[in-house]
């Protein structure tokens, strides 16, 4: 073959090499850890102190394809659990999986994938959910002093403050049920913390506090569908 194809495949190859890592390899690899809750932050434990699970994380956001957001959790000193939403180089994470984790951090990592789900609702639903529920409780209730103050509208002080009890009832139901999210998320982290966590003691465990847990959910999202006073409530505050 001609010594000049050779150096123009060469430089072809590399050429294509530079563009798959620099533009295709980060796009493919942004979307495999999308896919996938629990990941690998390396240098996690280093920058951090006193992290249960190590390098160990949860996926929570991707920005301009190499900037990963992760949350790492922990427990203060106090014993509450503590999240850590740390930026971390897209190079810096990896996917773990039971063949490339080590032996001394497979507890870590099976711990994590009991967890995840909890943690990934806990940051995601409920917390948001309770910030939710207080700024209409205020919103609510600061136009219930309205009312009460007005003579046009003093016949719907009824209306407002029914509203209130029913986003007061869903208020405690929703912090109920983040304390049973903290509690199951902490005791798995102390079991971890003290070195004798058995991902297969998990179910038995923590079955009672998982059915707590179900049963919550259930009365809360139930309570949330038949809470329509507020909304027509806001309907008829806009005409």
């Amino acid at each position: 073959m001609p010594t000049g194809i050779v150096a123009f495949l060469l430089v072809f190859l590399l050429v294509a090499g530079i563009c798959y890592f620099t533009l295709f390899y980060p796009q493919a690899k942004v979307k495999r850890i999308k896919k996938n809750l629990v990941l690998r932050v390396k240098g996690a434990d280093a920058r951090y102190s006193d992290l249960p699970l190590g390098d160990l994380g949860l996926f929570y956001e991707v920005k301009d394809r190499s900037r990963v957001r992760v949350v790492l959790p922990r427990l203060t000193p106090d014993g509450d659990v503590q999240y850590i939403y740390s930026w971390h180089n897209l190079k810096s994470i990896s996917i773990p999986t039971l063949s490339n984790t080590k032996a001394q951090t497979a507890g870590n990592f099976g711990a994590l994938l009991g967890l995840a789900h909890m943690i990934d609702e806990h940051i995601r639903f409920v917390e948001p959910e309770i910030l939710s529920l207080r700024s209409q409780w205020q919103e609510i209730n600061e136009l219930l002093g309205l009312v009460t103050t007005s003579d046009l509208y003093a016949s719907q002080q009824g209306i407002y403050e029914r509203a209130l009890v029913q986003v007061e009832n869903l208020l405690d139901k929703a912090e109920e049920l983040e304390q049973v999210y903290i509690r199951f998320i902490r005791e798995a982290l102390i079991s971890r913390k003290l070195g004798n966590y058995d991902p297969g003691s998990l179910p038995s465990n923590s079955l009672m506090i998982d059915t707590k847990y179900q049963k919550i959910k259930e009365e809360y999202q139930y309570m949330k569908d038949m809470a329509t006073a507020y909304a027509e409530l806001r309907d008829m505050h806009r005409l």
